[in-house]
C-alpha cells in the first residue's frame, strides 16, 4: 500500500476515534444533568414544608424580646431587703418627754365581718375580744391539743432554732384541752397590737415581762400569776415530754381567768383591725406565680410546708421536714386559706446566755402572700410598736385576704432565697 492509501486509512481511524470518544462524553455529561433535574426537584417538594419550620424557628427567637418575665421570675425575692428601725428588744418603753403614741382613727367597715377570719358576723360576735396563745412547737412536745380552734397563727423562731405559735381566737370557750402553753417573747407582744388580744402564756422573758408591764397587756400567767385553777399539769405529758412541755387549760377555764383579773371581752371602740377580707362568696384568685407546694427551712432545725389541694381551696400544713401538723384533741390537720410569709431581720442577741433573739418589727420589709396556689410579693410595714401592720403588694395596692383562716410565718431575709414554691415530695 503506498503511503497515500496509508495517510488515508489514519485519518479515517482518527475521525471515527474522535466520533466515539465525543459520544461517550455527551452521554455522560447527560446523565449528572439527570440528577441535578432530579434534586432540584425534590428540593422545591421539600422547600414548603420546610419553611414553615423556619418561620416557627425565627418567631422563637424573638418572643423573649417582647414578652414580659415569667411569672415565677417576677413573683420571686432572692433577697429581701428590710429597712427595720425598731427591734423587740429595744427599751422603748420610756417614750421621751412630750411624746405621745397616737392611735389609728377608727373607721367604719362596709361589711361586718369577723377580724381574724373574714367570715359575716354580727355586730356583737365582731367585738368579742380574741385571745392570743403562746404554744410549744419544739418537736418533741407535738402534738399540741386545741390547736383546730385557732384563726390566725404566728410562727417566729425563738433560741436554738426552735418556733413558737401564738394561737388567735375567739371561740376560745369551745376548746376542750389547749397547751402546751409555753413562755412568752417581747416579739410576740409586738404582734399582739395587730389583735387588742387577751395574752395567754407560761413565763416569758425578762424583756418579754418589761414589754406586758409597760403597755399594760391584759395577760393570763401560768407561772408568775395567781388564777385559781387556770392551768395544770398533764400528767402524761409530765412524764413523758417533760415539766416544761406538760402545762394545759381549756376554754372554760379560760373563760373563768377573764372573768377573774376582770378584762374587757369587747375592743376598745379605737381598734381598727389591720387585715382586710373579702367575703365568703368571693374566692380572690390572685395573679401571680405557681405555689402548689411551698417549702421553706425557716430555722436550722424546722422546716416547713404548705401543700395546696385544690378540692378544698386550702393549704395543709406539715413541719419538721413532712410530719402533718396535727391537733392531738381531734387528730385533724391544720389547714389555712391563706398563707403569709414575712422577712425581716433576726439575731441573737450580743452576750444572751440563753441565745435569745431580736427580731425586727418596726420599718418595713417584704413578703408573701399565698393563696389558691399562686403568689404575690407584697411589702409590709408598722410605724412604731404599738400600732398595726400595714400590707400592700408591690404597686401599692392594698393587700386584701380571702375568707378563711391565715398562717404568718415570721422569717429571717436569709430566708428569702431558699423557699421552693413547687416542692415535690
Amino acid at each position: 500500500m503506498n503511503s497515500r492509501k496509508i495517510m488515508a486509512v489514519v485519518l479515517l481511524l482518527s475521525m471515527m476515534l474522535s466520533a466515539f470518544v465525543g459520544c461517550r462524553t455527551a452521554t455522560e455529561e447527560t446523565e449528572p444533568a439527570t440528577e441535578a433535574v432530579t434534586e432540584a426537584e425534590t428540593e422545591t417538594e421539600t422547600e414548603p414544608e420546610t419553611e414553615p419550620e423556619t418561620e416557627t424557628e425565627t418567631e422563637t427567637e424573638t418572643e423573649p424580646e417582647t414578652e414580659p418575665p415569667l411569672p415565677d421570675e417576677a413573683e420571686r425575692l432572692d433577697e429581701a431587703d428590710s429597712n427595720i428601725t425598731g427591734w423587740s428588744d429595744d427599751s422603748d418603753y420610756n417614750l421621751p418627754d412630750g411624746e405621745v403614741e397616737t392611735e389609728p382613727e377608727p373607721e367604719e367597715p362596709s361589711r361586718i365581718y369577723h377580724y381574724l377570719n373574714g367570715k359575716t358576723v354580727t355586730l356583737e360576735e365582731q367585738q368579742k375580744r380574741p385571745v392570743a396563745i403562746m404554744v410549744n412547737n419544739i418537736k418533741n412536745c407535738l402534738p399540741q391539743a386545741g390547736i383546730s380552734y385557732g384563726d390566725m397563727f404566728y410562727e417566729c423562731s425563738a433560741e436554738g432554732g426552735i418556733t413558737r405559735l401564738m394561737m388567735l381566737t375567739t371561740d376560745y370557750e369551745s376548746i376542750p384541752l389547749v397547751g402546751s402553753i409555753r413562755s412568752s417573747r417581747d416579739y410576740f407582744i409586738d404582734f399582739l397590737a395587730n389583735h387588742e388580744a387577751i395574752y395567754i402564756h407560761a413565763g416569758g422573758s425578762g424583756m418579754a415581762y418589761e414589754k406586758i408591764a409597760w403597755r399594760k397587756i391584759n395577760n393570763l400567767d401560768g407561772v408568775n400569776m395567781y388564777i385559781p385553777g387556770m392551768f395544770w399539769r398533764d400528767e402524761w405529758r409530765l412524764q413523758n415530754m417533760g415539766l416544761e412541755h406538760s402545762l394545759m387549760t381549756d376554754g372554760e377555764k379560760i373563760a373563768a381567768g377573764i372573768e377573774y383579773m376582770g378584762y374587757e371581752t369587747t375592743l376598745p371602740d379605737t381598734y381598727v383591725c389591720p387585715f382586710q377580707f373579702y367575703d365568703e362568696n368571693t374566692d380572690n384568685h390572685i395573679s401571680g406565680s405557681p405555689a402548689s407546694h411551698v417549702r421553706m427551712i425557716s430555722t436550722s432545725v424546722q422546716t416547713v410546708d404548705f401543700v395546696y389541694d385544690k378540692a378544698t381551696g386550702e393549704y395543709w400544713r406539715y413541719q419538721y421536714n413532712g410530719m402533718p401538723h396535727v391537733d392531738a384533741n381531734n387528730e385533724e390537720q391544720l389547714s389555712f386559706k391563706n398563707v403569709l410569709i414575712l422577712f425581716t431581720d433576726i439575731n441573737v442577741i450580743p452576750g444572751d446566755a440563753y441565745g435569745r433573739l431580736s427580731v425586727g418589727t418596726v420599718g418595713e420589709g417584704q413578703g408573701y402572700y399565698i393563696t389558691n396556689g399562686k403568689r404575690k410579693v407584697i411589702n409590709w410595714s408598722r410605724s412604731g410598736k404599738t400600732t398595726p401592720i400595714q400590707m400592700e403588694y408591690r404597686n401599692g395596692d392594698e393587700l386584701i385576704l380571702n375568707s378563711g383562716k391565715t398562717f404568718i410565718c415570721v422569717v429571717d431575709d436569709s430566708v428569702a432565697g431558699k423557699i421552693n414554691f413547687e416542692y415535690e415530695w
